[in-house]
């Protein structure tokens, strides 16, 4: 029986191959139409595949776990240097430890993701290696550096003399002594650079690394033969609460590492809508494909017939048209392969030119190879899309009427219609599911991107402190600043605006009681940002070096309180409930008001314009002063190099300070929602055209067959504009219930959408959107049908009827 199978097989195969040779236009269609959606389904699928499902290349990645702490009020995953020595002296429960921490490094004016690491780091992990050696414990107080295939190809054109080179990290000399496989760039999601000693490079450059109560590391470990997670979790439990704090209650959990991402519910939860999206398209394709299908069986009914009536049977048929199927989309998904590897070589190009240039120079990406699973998923797409596009139209070809596919005027028949129609309407809905939230998000991303902020951001650079006393480093800063001449203007403040909303506080007059965000600033806050004061004035140095009892206050803040009464003068309590010893609050209780400020957007953009603001006073040294900003002259007084020459001056390490320009802060808020727009855009896009492709055939073949119907019309009297009118009314069926299933798809999403993340700012059911998105659609069906409207009028009844 087997041996029968596998016959027929190879004749059905034989069979496919020159039925398709011979018709080349339609099979090439068919390919180029799938491959679209599988590509598209299967770049997705790399990209999970290279953050979630890859292991890391190390050896026995199963055995990897990481230590972090919990308490009730806080987690972490950093320890101090001696919590590491301890848990890796543990011997009894782990077989090693590593330490590390990141930094940012500069080599040549490129900023570079460095990790240090702990002498065992590469001993425990054991990555290939491409050229050169790994770091071992000879090196822990030397000056040798090991660096990423990736870092490599970039710094040294992928040249191998460079082994053995003294290169310059920081103004230090070190050694370049390796070069990591492709596979490896360290046990994070973002790749890394260059691995360094943690000794020698805390010895040469950062001592602070290694201070008492410093807590900068990561530390990994591989667990004993024997020993459980949850008993190690127990073992280091006092350990790992002391390195919490000491008013912390903590406890220890022993975290499987094996991979950047952990795959899990919440993850595939929130990741759902994008991969809906791209197989939405690969539906549309099908659908598509679908329909070429259908017409195809039924020009091929009479062969169809004629086989049945030879004693074919039904399944034999079935067979042989699915086996055509099967061979279009094993051709697909090799196309497919090709375009996911080209496409995301493109969009990776086309997403660093389009981050903030701050970001791009830091960002790294993980490497997306089509490897095992990726091959893997494109075939299964390919046999998923088989069945979805070819099966129905088999059985519809091989249950045909022998007397009518035999007799002269073999048609497909009504069943054959609704399904075509269906189809068709089908990708039309499909198009709408795209192009309405494409729509909205793009109107949300203009109306994001043009909001008033209330403060001015060009030629302005904020300064935050990624290591070290915050106080302390601001204040050195601050000096150079004070002494530059490129500098208009500076200020200090507890946090900087656009990087999340801030901290509230409690205000409370008379009775009342709002939580309203607060800001301590130094009194050049409000020139240095050109924040108006409505009213009143702003901080006078001496208020700010003595954190003087004074506020100033946001129009809105004013409004609330003091609605139609002028707010100088008054005294706003800060209620004691919300203060805690050492709390941001501790010593203040009263405050006046001396000024009022306009109304700003400090926090996330999508939240809208803030409900009230407070600002207090400090000044550089401090507790409050922990960030900077600094407005230029011209604006280019701080471009990279000149900016890293100002740092330099203030610390020895210039990547202890994140410095970033305001304008692209903002720019980085609104990326995902232009981002969001842009792919939504294309999706749609390409859906809209497939919608299109459909319907222009469906109303092809539809009208091919209907040439003596409508030669008899014409021969009756009926004009070209009656015919005309006749197919726009079947191209208004055809598209009209796939409109509605559409639009209400797309409400249904976006209002799920709407309940899951919250915009202030902005409105996720945005009627301009579902109008243009329906436009836009009735435009392309009216595309679609105008070709086979024009051919259906110049039908010439005469040739026509003479013909049949």
């Amino acid at each position: 029986m087997n041996r029968v199978w596998l016959d027929q097989f190879v004749q059905d195969f034989r069979y496919g191959s020159r039925t398709l040779l011979h018709a080349p236009a339609f099979a090439a269609t068919t390919v180029f139409t799938l491959a679209i959606g599988l590509a598209l389904t299967t770049g997705v699928f790399t990209v999970f595949n290279a953050y979630v499902l890859r292991s890391y290349a190390v050896r026995d990645p199963g055995n990897v776990y990481q230590v972090v702490w919990h308490a009730r009020d806080a987690a972490g995953r950093n320890l101090r240097w001696r919590d590491y020595e301890a848990i890796r002296d543990r011997r009894d429960l782990f077989v090693d430890a590593l330490a590390e921490s990141t930094r940012y490094v500069s080599f040549k004016g490129r900023p570079l993701a460095a990790e240090l690491v702990s002498a065992s780091y590469f001993a425990m992990l054991g990555p290939e290696m491409f050229l050169g050696r790994p770091l071992g414990p000879a090196d822990e107080q030397g000056s040798a550096v090991v660096i990423s295939h990736q870092a490599w190809s970039a710094l040294f054109a992928r040249d191998p003399a460079a082994i053995g080179q003294a290169i310059d990290v920081n103004g230090r000399r070190f050694t370049l002594v390796g070069v990591l496989g492709p596979r490896f760039a360290g046990l994070h999601a973002m790749p890394r650079d260059i691995w360094i000693p943690i000794a020698g490079y805390a010895a040469v450059a950062a001592p602070e690394l290694l201070a008492e109560e410093a807590r900068p590391f990561d530390v990994s470990v591989r667990l004993r033969p024997g020993v459980t997670p949850r008993q190690a979790e127990l073992a280091i439990g006092p350990l790992v609460a002391g390195a919490a704090g000491r008013d912390r209650q903590a406890w220890a959990e022993i975290r499987l590492q094996d991979k950047p991402t952990p795959l899990s519910l919440r993850l595939v939860t929130l990741l759902s809508p994008v991969f809906a999206a791209f197989v939405l398209v690969l539906f549309a394709g099908c659908a598509n494909v679908s329909s070429v299908m259908l017409a195809r069986a039924v020009a091929r009914q009479r062969e169809i017939a004629v086989r049945l009536s030879l004693g074919a049977s039904r399944g034999r048929i079935v067979r042989q048209l699915m086996t055509e199927a099967a061979l279009l989309s094993l051709a697909a998904a090799g196309v497919a392969l090709a375009l996911t590897a080209a496409g995301l070589r493109v969009a990776t190009a086309i997403f660093f030119s389009t981050l903030p240039p701050s970001l791009a120079a830091i960002l790294r990406t993980a490497p997306l190879a089509i490897d095992h699973r990726v091959f893997g998923f494109a075939l299964a797409a390919a046999a998923a899309s088989t069945l979805a596009f070819a099966l129905i139209p088999a059985l519809q070809a091989s249950r045909p009427s022998l007397t009518g596919a035999l007799g002269a005027h073999g048609g497909g028949g009504r069943r054959g219609s609704r399904l075509r129609a269906t189809l068709v309407a089908g990708q039309v809905a499909i198009s709408l599911l795209l192009v309405v939230p494409a729509l909205t998000l793009a109107r949300n991303g203009l109306t994001i991107q043009h909001a008033d902020i209330g403060f001015d951001i060009r030629d302005v650079l904020s300064v935050h402190v990624r290591e070290g006393d915050p106080v302390d480093m601001v204040q050195r800063l601050s000096r150079v600043l004070d002494s530059d001449p490129r500098v208009e203007r500076f200020a200090v403040a507890n946090g900087n605006p656009l990087f999340g909303p801030p901290r509230p506080v409690v205000l409370e007059w008379h009775g009342a009681r709002t939580a309203t965000p607060f800001t301590f600033v130094s009194p050049g806050y409000f020139e240095t940002l050109r924040i108006p004061i409505r009213r009143g004035r702003a901080f006078r140095g001496d208020e700010g070096r003595g954190e003087a009892a004074v506020a100033v206050v946001s129009a809105a803040t004013a409004r609330a309180f003091w609605p139609g009464d002028d707010p100088i003068g008054k005294v706003v309590r800060m209620a004691s409930a919300n203060i805690r010893p050492g709390d941001d609050f501790a010593g203040y209780s009263d405050v006046t008001i001396v000024g009022v400020a306009g109304d700003v957007i400090s926090g996330l953009i999508v939240d809208g314009p803030e409900a009230g603001h407070i600002y207090l006073p400090t000044s550089a040294g401090r507790r409050h002063a922990t960030s900077l900003l600094a407005r230029t002259r011209a604006p280019r007084d701080f471009a990279p190099e000149p900016l890293q020459q100002v740092l330099t001056r203030a610390a020895a390490d210039p990547q202890v300070f994140e410095a970033l320009p305001l304008e692209e802060v903002r720019t980085l808020q609104v990326y995902p929602f232009m981002a969001a727009s842009w792919v939504g855009s294309a999706l749609g896009a390409i859906a809209l055209v497939l919608s299109v492709a459909g319907l222009f055939g469906v109303l092809t073949y539809t009208l091919t067959q209907r040439s003596r119907e409508i030669g008899i019309r014409m021969a009756l009297g009926a004009t070209a504009g009656t015919v005309v009118r006749m197919v726009l009314r079947q191209t208004a069926s055809l598209a009209g219930f796939g409109a509605c299933a559409g639009l209400a798809g797309a409400f249904v999403l976006l209002q799920i959408l709407g309940t899951t993340v919250r915009l202030k700012a902005v409105s996720l059911i945005d009627g301009a959107a579902f109008a243009a998105g329906l436009a836009l659609v009735a435009a392309a069906a009216g595309v679609a049908a105008y070709h086979p409207a024009r051919r259906a009028a110049r039908v010439d009844p005469a040739q026509t009827l003479r013909a049949d």
